[in-house]
């Protein structure tokens, strides 16, 4: 039930903030028909409650609202403006209705997303699209921040949903996933590996590979055990703190970066991109959430997303 105090417009009376919805709209239903039994038959009230809430209404702000006859019912200058503040009062509880509701539903509101600099320029774009299309009237913000501090984002609820590198363990996120990328090179230009069109893991052996730190909530900590487990050994060159600074390194010529297939083409001027061709290493992407979410925006992203085909890349 709407709150019986919500009209505060002032005509002569500071009275006015007591005056309650029911009497307002009573009150409404008679200065629009100019009718008390009319009035009473529309609201589905009789006759003398509606009289007595009228009076009450008039006692209440000190000043007769209506002059009545026993044919004939007219308004005085105070019940014409109150008439037309009522009306007002009355379209502005409807549109409240309406936007809580759309805000309720998950129609209108803001969206949260987070993603690494540059590393969804093939996977976010169509996703919210697609998702605009359905609700266009919802705000979506990208926020890019490396995978650890969304991983922080979204258990907090600072962040409504992630893009990031899979696979994810985490107790506290639900995942789905987006699509698969294959593994691949970028380098500088001037490095011997740039005069050969397509690469091959032994190609790796003992190369430079700019890295990102040693922690399992980053692309690394998948790549790092699969050269491991195919028997390349490389040299890892630490410094990079996300994918943004990893490409960077690489364009400065101070080492391979391996990254998805996905992130090709993101990087600084003066990179290349080379396929490995025998890689198998699986570099999935997924949209992440907290577990347990009740806010009617995600759900409704999740469901949009969730029946989408997202291309491999």
């Amino acid at each position: 039930m709407i709150s019986p105090r919500l009209f505060t417009t002032s005509i002569d009376s500071p009275k006015i903030s007591d005056v309650d919805l029911v009497k307002l709209r009573y009150f409404r239903m008679v200065a629009q028909t100019l009718h008390f039994r009319r009035a009473a038959a529309l609201l589905g009230v009789s006759q003398p409650p509606l009289s007595k809430s009228i009076k009450n209404l008039e006692d209440e702000l000190g000043t007769p609202l209506l002059v009545r006859t026993r044919r004939h019912v007219e308004l005085t200058p105070a019940g014409q403006a109150l008439l037309e503040q009522s009306e007002r009062i009355f379209r502005e509880l409807e549109t409240a209705r309406i936007e809580v509701k759309r805000h309720g539903t998950g129609e209108k509101g803001l969206l949260r997303i987070g993603c690494e600099d540059g590393t969804t320029f093939t996977i976010l774009p169509p996703l919210l699209q697609n998702f605009q299309k359905q609700y266009p009237a919802v705000r979506c913000s990208i926020v890019t921040q490396p995978m650890a501090n969304q991983i922080v984002a979204l258990r907090s609820g600072d962040l409504d949903a992630g893009i990031l590198p899979l696979p994810l363990n985490d107790p506290d996120l639900e995942v789905i996933k987006l699509g698969s990328c294959s593994m691949i090179a970028a380098f500088a230009a001037h490095l011997p590996l740039a005069r050969q069109e397509r690469l091959q893991l032994r190609d790796l052996r003992h190369q430079s590979i700019v890295a990102l730190p040693d922690d399992s909530d980053n692309l690394y900590a998948v790549i790092l055990p699969y050269l491991k487990k195919r028997r390349i050994p490389v040299n890892l060159v630490r410094g990079a703190s996300d994918l943004t600074t990893l490409l960077l390194m690489a364009a400065s010529g101070l080492g391979v970066a391996l990254i998805p297939s996905s992130y090709r083409e993101c990087g600084p001027p003066g990179l290349i991109y080379r396929e490995i061709v025998d890689s198998a290493l699986d570099l999935s992407v997924g949209l992440v959430w907290k577990k347990g979410t009740a806010k009617a925006v995600i759900l409704n992203f999740i469901r949009v997303v969730s029946g989408m085909d997202v291309p491999a890349h």
